[in-house]
């Protein structure tokens, strides 16, 4: 069986190997010369001097690598006799793809040192269901730097996955330099403590926290990610979920009180700890707020060529725009109804600024609610419950991306939400209107990292989830089927051993029995959420004794 994932839109078996080695011949058309590397990179051993672009020797061409301008964008067709391997592509990304889809075929014959590997005969014609395939990464609760970001974007780009939404502020920590407000990465990016062992918890390591993103090392980052096809797409944390930008710079409050970067994660802060004002809103009623959030944006933009700049919008508490009265003097000036219309009015402000930079906003769906959002701005939808503003703007037409808590909360666990429940998801049965498909723009799995310290726990919560996010957003609905997934995921497993990821074992990610799972979910809510962590280190141990 030929193993793929995300399972191609067709794919078609035949007898038989085309063999490649260091003597193999490829010859690829003029037009997609500076697009080689997508190929040449993953079969380096294929030396530089074996590649020609005159077609003259084409005829004895081990590979042949065609443009064709009929393949969809991120599109590949690969047709692989005894004689010749043929990939017909229109681009870049459709070349690393087949590139990717060959190697998940011949994956072990890579890693020896003699590098002759046997292609499989096949015929395959494939491109993406969603041009948006996402992973959401949160470094404002813990910090993961560099080299792992890159190991992130190599398991992206090899499961097709081209956009990694990067949350890079939250309430507990500022984590990109900002050269005109220093004290952002001075005072933003440290906190005292964190909170360990659950939403409801008081418990603390006892130790500060730090770390951020030099500007260089954003760009690095960015640049990496564009040889393999992913766009990053920043998100910078407004109105709400502010409070490390208000603790560099308490005027940017309704009321200019001082705070600190916050340690705890839950949705409440114990009061004996005297932390009352710690879930406020920026205010949307001064202009220097304004002033302050376009430099921001300004410095980021010129890091990030990304089409999309993500501001959160979630969750934002509005009792002190109802009693700030540059809130309510903005409010009047400007003929809005309520603080809802205020959200909405900021929003705005924001989407026409990045508009003038070529870039839409993006917003979680709580901001739908204000009702005067501009249609250029694109929501994102996460909530848990079903929120009737989804549906009434996917009939205004407005573009959504679709991060449905109860699929693709990756950070949540596996007792709540198995592998099984992420990979039969299917928008179209029950958020996306009929007729509205077309404002998908894709899919987008999360990991959220109030309890996830380190990669090694960020393997395990990703993956195998990943993998049936791929098939959600690449493959045709129609083609999904979860008995066949599941039939090729112990391949799939081993590439991953070999890759040194700790996927969540069978066990783990497809938890039985109705009782069990309801008394984890109980256990990782209160207190415990490295319980699955735990007895997946026991499985993996015992699996490599037997």
């Amino acid at each position: 069986m030929i193993n793929i994932v995300p399972k191609p839109y067709y794919i078609m078996e035949k007898s038989g190997v085309k063999v490649l080695d260091k003597n193999s011949a490829v010859s690829a058309d003029e037009r997609l010369k500076d697009c080689i590397c997508a190929f040449s990179d993953t079969f380096d051993f294929i030396g530089e001097k074996n590649y020609s672009f005159d077609g003259k020797n084409i005829d004895k061409s081990d590979v042949i690598i065609v443009y064709d301008k009929s393949v969809a964008d991120e599109g590949y067709n690969i047709d692989c006799t005894e004689d010749c391997l043929k990939i017909s592509v229109s681009g870049f990304a459709g070349l690393l793809y087949a590139a990717m889809s060959i190697k998940q075929t011949v994956f072990f014959q890579l890693q020896g040192s003699d590098k002759v590997i046997k292609v499989p005969c096949m015929d395959i014609q494939d491109k993406p269901r969603y041009g948006y395939r996402g992973v959401q990464l949160d470094e404002s609760r813990h910090f993961f730097g560099e080299d792992n970001v890159k190991r992130l974007l190599n398991l992206m780009a090899f499961y097709k996955l081209n956009r990694l939404h990067w949350h890079l502020t939250d309430d507990q920590g500022w984590r990109i330099e900002i050269k005109k407000y220093p004290l952002l990465t001075e005072i933003g990016s440290k906190r005292k403590d964190t909170n360990i062992h659950g939403w409801h918890s008081t418990d603390m390591t006892g130790e500060p926290y730090s770390g951020y993103y030099t500007q260089e090392q954003i760009k690095d980052i960015v640049e990496y990610a564009k040889k393999l096809n992913i766009t990053i797409i920043p998100e910078i944390d407004m109105p709400a979920h502010f409070a490390a930008a208000m603790a560099a710079y308490n005027w940017l409050g309704c009321r200019e009180i001082p705070c600190e970067v916050h340690w705890f994660f839950g949705g409440r802060v114990p009061l004996f700890m005297g932390w009352r004002d710690w879930n406020r809103s920026a205010c949307a009623g001064k202009e220097s707020t304004y002033e302050f959030i376009f430099n921001v944006i300004d410095e980021i933009t010129e890091l990030f060529p990304a089409e999309f700049f993500h501001i959160g919008g979630d969750e934002a508490p509005k009792d002190e725009w109802k009693k700030c009265p540059n809130c309510q003097k903005k409010m009047k000036e400007n003929g809005l109804k309520n603080v809802e219309e205020l959200q909405g009015y900021f929003n705005n402000r924001i989407a026409e600024h990045l508009e003038k930079k070529g870039k839409r906003l993006i917003v979680w769906n709580e901001a739908l609610k204000a009702g005067n959002l501009d249609m250029s701005v694109v929501g994102q939808y996460w909530t848990p419950k079903n929120d009737p503003n989804v549906k009434k703007e996917f009939k205004k037409g407005r573009d959504m991306i679709i991060s449905k808590h109860q699929a693709f909360y990756f950070d949540m666990c596996y007792c709540q939400y198995p592998l099984s429940q992420t990979y039969k998801f299917e928008p179209t049965d029950s958020i996306v209107p009929n007729g509205c498909e077309d404002n998908v723009l894709g899919l987008e799995g999360h990991c959220w990292s109030e309890w996830i310290a380190d990669v090694d726990k960020l393997d395990m919560q990703l993956f195998p989830r990943a993998l049936a996010l791929s098939e959600d957003a690449w493959s045709c609905k129609y083609d999904k089927n979860i008995a066949d997934f599941y039939a090729r995921l112990p391949y799939q497993e081993r590439m991953l051993d070999c890759l040194g990821v700790n996927y969540a074992e069978p066990e783990i990610a497809d938890p039985k029995g109705t009782l069990h799972r309801k008394h984890e979910v109980q256990k990782w809510m209160m207190s415990d959420q490295d319980r699955e962590y735990r007895r997946n280190k026991e499985l993996k141990l015992k699996k490599c004794k037997s």
